[in-house]
């Protein structure tokens, strides 16, 4: 597939080392990608340059993925936001309801799932 048009940007927001690298090879001939592992070095990241798609993590090291989303949504109301959680509770998801975003995928998940569901984003 030779597609000439420039890739998404996506930013990965997720502690943990194993699943950055993880996106990080999987994801690399297919989008322009950008990580955080906390809100704060996401917001700063999305300052530099808003993604196209975000892929937020509901679990930081320094805020509750719900509070970084309505951040996010102030920034930039429209950015299509793929949430990923290990938790299993329905509570963090109901949590959301009032906020705009494209897929809640419980881990794990399968590489491909979250590639679909980042594609189907926006």
């Amino acid at each position: 597939m030779t597609d000439q048009r420039t890739p998404r940007r996506v930013l990965f927001i997720e502690d943990e080392p194993a699943l950055r690298i993880s996106y990080e090879r999987f994801f690399r001939p297919r989008y322009a990608m950008a990580f955080a592992s906390s809100g704060a070095e996401a917001l700063a990241r999305f300052a530099e340059e808003p993604p196209d798609v975000v892929v937020l993590d509901m679990r930081l090291p320094d805020t509750d993925g719900v509070d970084l989303l309505r951040r996010i949504r102030e920034i930039h109301p429209d950015v299509p936001v793929v949430i990923t959680t290990a938790y299993l509770s329905v509570e963090p998801q109901l949590r959301v309801l009032d906020l705009s975003h494209s897929a809640y995928l419980i881990k794990p998940f399968d590489l491909d799932e979250l590639g679909a569901a980042i594609d189907r984003a926006g």
